[in-house]
């Protein structure tokens, strides 16, 4: 019998050096996916279907830089962070349940910084959409002071999202990157530099 008991014992210490944090990846009725002309768009509505929604995560205390139009820039400001699970469909306009999504690097129960990233169409994954030009969008910052441990005896539920703070997003078309005046005058004077060589030919 107390091999048996030596046996369990060390299973269970296996499974919880193994273990990873959870979260539950779905939103509210006040907390919807939307799409609008840019992330701030007071007159966005629901996301339409097909959109998918992932999960997006760094260890407790890394800096993030919030979504503002331009998803190259956002993923290289932000590359810390990392895609968790896979992507999980809207399953109505703005809504999305993805279940409970684990969290690999974070221990069961630890803090976790996470936001959630969304697209539209039905690309494989959030770089996909990006390079398709499709409209795209990351939430605010939730900071999770500890996620769900499926260790426990029952195994503990996973940190819910809505309940962190999170407060939805809104997907938009990339923006263009708009040249600086200083850009536009340097590249007037070496048109007319080589229009001036061009005509002494």
């Amino acid at each position: 019998m107390k091999k048996y008991l030596s046996i369990l014992a060390v299973m269970a210490l296996a499974a919880s050096a193994f273990a990873q944090g959870t979260i539950l990846l779905q939103n509210s009725a006040t907390t919807t996916v939307k799409l609008g002309a840019n992330p701030t768009d007071p007159t966005a509505a629901n996301l339409a279907l097909p959109g998918f929604v992932q999960l997006y995560w760094a260890p407790a205390g890394t800096a993030y830089t919030p979504y503002a139009g331009d998803p190259a820039a956002f993923l290289a400001a932000n590359s810390a962070w990392k895609f968790a699970g896979v992507p999980k469909t809207l399953v109505a306009p703005g809504r999305f349940n993805g279940g409970a999504i684990e969290i690999t690097g974070i221990a069961a129960g630890g803090p976790v910084e996470a936001a959630v990233v969304a697209w539209q169409g039905n690309f494989a994954s959030f770089d996909a959409a990006v390079a398709a030009n499709s409209a795209v969008g990351a939430s605010a910052r939730v900071t999770f002071a500890s996620t769900g441990n499926p260790t426990t005896t029952p195994p503990g539920t996973a940190a819910s999202l809505v309940n962190a703070g999170f407060a939805g997003l809104t997907v938009s078309p990339a923006t263009s990157v708009i040249p600086e005046p200083s850009s536009l005058a340097l590249a007037g004077l070496g048109a007319a530099a080589l229009l001036i060589f061009r005509r002494r030919k």
